[in-house]
């Protein structure tokens, strides 16, 4: 106990820098994840295969988001629980769940794998996809959902990395995931013209390296986080780490569904080439918002971390910090994107091959998505700072608003009004009176963090 401090560098007592510099290599990891995943599933199929291809598997976006959300019940929930156990001086029980919840991932992605391989065609059906699609949505479904096990393994290990002091594990295994599946793609895709069937077998080749790589380095007794004897309780550490990350499942399930009634409106009002121009937007917006989730990924096991600890004046100094990142990064990131449209959307479409019509499409989708990009990234933040303090229900609640209630009242409704043009305006929308949930619900529960007053951004608490 006398060496908790050294042994957990999640505990230290992190000024700014300090912990912007601990985090840099979750920020980058997640970063490069993305930018691998663009470049793998948005770039090679748009330039080499073709934007019909291209809309063929981003169909599966909301397959995509529940697949993350399951992501979500272990690979965040879990971390928080061991964190905590870390704080109250309970290193044995803190590897325990995280032994647990690497087999109970594996159980959840064998059964999901196994029920969308059965059931592909009248899914596909339900999301939308027609006769010209449903070829290129299949092959992705029946080989990278297949990994589906591996992928949620790969997810726990990845958060794990810096609940065990080494969030720099996290970015090596991104960058090597990345190489491998563009090395892969150059060779399957461009010199071998094996179309998306290329593009799949590059993914979870990348995903395969990943997890042999996790798994050496959580056998090894040395890290503060290794694989140990169980002792049973699957079921309650399941369900522990599962009301953890209980926000952030609803979040990304009902972001599955937003990603579906948007497909339906896009198939409505423009076609297949507004689910192409959409499925390029989102891919740069989650290039950038890659920054905070890497960062909020870090920061919640630390936060955790102090809260298990009952170290209030840390918490408060944790909240102030984050309120600053927020401010300063969605700023820069926003002037970055507004100013990059032009180049960004160049490295995925060619001008002289594909209509002004479906540039157009892009660069309005594009530009509305990057203003709302501060909203945005306060939705990320807010949500995760609750979840970290136990404040679940607050989290799931702010969850729900934003992306049921919110996000699916202004995707029916702008439309009606601005014709296709209201898609991309009811996400901007809808972040900006998310956000402002949040904030209301952050204040409120300030006596988490050992606040007794209000918070005032840019002020004094």
């Amino acid at each position: 106990m006398q060496n908790e401090e050294h042994i957990n560098r999640i505990g230290q007592d992190f000024s700014l820098w300090g912990l912007l510099k601990f985090s840099f290599p979750s920020i980058l990891n997640n970063f490069f994840a993305q930018l691998f995943k663009t470049l793998d599933d948005g770039l090679f199929v748009s330039r080499f295969v073709g934007k019909t291809a291209l809309a063929g598997i981003n169909i599966l976006n909301p397959i995509h988001f529940f697949q993350f959300s399951l992501n979500n019940l272990f690979a965040v929930g879990a971390p928080n629980l061991s964190s905590r156990k870390m704080g109250q001086g309970d290193q044995q029980e803190a590897k325990r769940i995280f032994s647990r919840i690497v087999v109970v991932s594996f159980l959840i992605g064998a059964l999901f794998a196994l029920a969308l391989n059965i059931f592909a065609y009248p899914l596909l059906r339900v999301l939308g996809a027609d006769e010209e699609l449903t070829p290129f949505a299949l092959i992705s479904l029946r080989t990278v959902f297949a990994f589906t096990p591996i992928t949620l393994i790969n997810a726990v290990f990845n958060n794990y990395y810096s609940t065990a002091g080494k969030p720099s594990m996290g970015l090596v295994c991104s960058i090597l995931n990345g190489t491998i599946n563009i090395t892969l793609d150059v060779l399957l895709v461009v010199v071998k013209q094996m179309g998306v069937l290329g593009v799949c077998l590059s993914t979870i080749s990348g995903e395969a390296v990943v997890f042999v790589i996790g798994l050496i380095f959580f056998l090894n007794r040395n890290h503060e986080i290794h694989f140990v004897n169980p002792e049973g309780k699957f079921i309650s550490t399941a369900v522990a780490s599962c009301q953890n990350g209980l926000p952030q499942f609803i979040n990304t399930v009902s972001l599955a569904l937003s990603s579906l009634v948007m497909n339906y409106q896009l198939l409505r009002y423009v076609g297949n080439d507004g689910i192409a121009a959409n499925s390029i937007v989102a891919d740069l917006l989650r290039i950038l918002t890659s920054l905070f989730f890497g960062y909020t990924l870090c920061v919640g096991p630390i936060i955790s971390y102090n809260y298990g600890a009952k170290k209030p004046h840390r918490l408060r100094t944790l909240l102030k910090q984050n309120v600053m990142i927020w401010m300063m990064a969605s700023v820069v990131l926003t002037a970055v994107g507004l100013l990059c449209r032009k180049p960004f959307i160049s490295i995925f479409i060619n001008p002289n091959e594909n209509s002004e019509v479906f540039y157009n499409l892009t660069y309005y989708g594009l530009t509305l998505q990057y203003l709302s990009l501060p909203f945005f990234s306060g939705c990320v933040i807010i949500p995760r700072m609750l979840t970290a303090v136990n404040e679940l229900r607050a989290s799931m609640t702010v969850a729900i608003c934003r992306n049921v209630v919110l996000r699916l009242l202004t995707t029916l409704t702008v439309p009606l009004i601005l014709g296709y043009r209201g898609i991309w305006i009811a996400g901007l929308v809808c972040e900006f009176l998310a956000f402002c949930v949040d904030v209301y619900a952050l204040n409120k529960h300030l006596p988490s963090y050992g606040f007794d007053e209000p918070l005032r951004i840019g002020g004094k608490a």
